[in-house]
Parts: structure tokens; C-alpha cells; sequence
């Protein structure tokens, strides 16, 4: 009987500790690299989906080529607008770097945000007429833009990292944030 009442208590304990076993909660900080990362990296999926589609339609135009541009252009724009909305609305980690790393987070939002108006503002003013040379001409002069948002996002993200200790760990230990290690 001692026996049996010594396998239950060692059953017993061997279930909590497997229980408590990688089932610990993630830190807040952990959380919101996660966030961050889960949200750049679904806004770089979507821009380089549109731009390898946009490719594509130049490489092989056709009747809809035009409105099919158009639509991978607006495909990118809202996933920057949701990117900026998203990084603007994170609560900044409690830690001694988090104050600073979401400031600049909110600086990369805010560069998503002025490159989209601009992105916008330059569609917004094609003619209904405009030919495939037109919205070349018209969007070429904002690739420099997109391009210099592209290097932001990685160069923003390395700072954040470099902050503290507790950022970095965040970075490492978040599913979301592995492409970025």
C-alpha cells in the first residue's frame, strides 16, 4: 500500500513538473517582438508578392494590365497602412529600453505612413486614360522611396534589438522574429 501511495504522490509530481515544463508564459517583451515581427512580416510578404506579381504584368501585359498594377499597387498600400496601424498601436514593453524601442517603432510607422500618402497622392493622379508608360512614368520616381522604406523596416529592427539585453531575447525567443535573427 506505502507503495502504491508513493507511485501516486511521484505520478502526481511528475505531472506538474511536466505541466510547468515549456509551458511558462511568454514575457511582455517577448510579446511585443513577436508582435512587431509578425507584423513587418506580413507586410514584407505582401509587398513582395505585389511586386513579383507587378513584374509579372509588365514582363507579360495584357487587356488588364493596367487595372491589374493598379490593384497590386493598392494591395501594397493597404497592407502598409495596416503595418503602420499596427505598429502604432503596441503597448511599448515594460523594460528599460522599451520606452525607446517603441518610439522607434512609431518612427517606422510614421515613415510607412508618409511613403503611402505619397504612394496614394501619386496613383490618386493618374488620368482614368493613363497607359502602361504613363503609370511607369508616374511610379518609378517612387521606388527610391519604397526602396529606402524597405532598408528602414531591417535597419529599424537591428536598432530595436541592439537596445537591451531583454530586447534582443525578445527577438530570439519570439517564432515570429526568426527571418530577422
Amino acid at each position: 500500500m506505502k507503495r502504491l501511495g508513493a507511485a501516486l504522490v511521484l505520478a502526481t509530481l511528475l505531472a506538474f513538473a511536466a505541466a510547468g515544463c515549456g509551458g511558462s508564459e511568454p514575457s511582455s517583451t517577448e510579446e511585443w517582438t513577436g508582435d512587431v515581427c509578425s507584423a513587418v512580416s506580413d507586410w514584407q510578404d505582401q509587398i513582395e508578392q505585389s511586386a513579383a506579381d507587378i513584374r509579372e504584368q509588365i514582363q507579360s501585359p495584357g487587356t488588364d494590365t493596367l487595372a491589374a498594377i493598379e490593384s497590386e499597387i493598392q494591395e501594397g498600400v493597404d497592407a502598409s497602412e495596416e503595418l503602420a496601424d499596427e505598429l502604432k498601436s503596441l503597448e511599448p514593453p515594460d523594460t528599460e529600453a522599451g520606452e525607446q524601442a517603441q518610439h522607434d517603432i512609431d518612427s517606422l510607422a510614421d515613415l510607412v505612413e508618409t511613403t503611402v500618402d505619397k504612394t496614394r497622392e501619386t496613383i490618386d493622379n493618374l488620368p482614368e486614360d493613363a497607359s502602361l508608360t504613363d503609370v511607369a512614368a508616374a511610379v518609378g520616381p517612387l521606388l527610391p522611396d519604397l526602396q529606402a522604406l524597405v532598408t528602414n523596416v531591417s535597419v529599424t529592427l537591428t536598432s530595436v534589438k541592439e537596445r537591451g539585453s531583454e530586447l534582443n531575447e525578445g527577438f530570439e525567443k519570439a517564432g515570429s522574429c526568426e527571418r530577422y535573427r
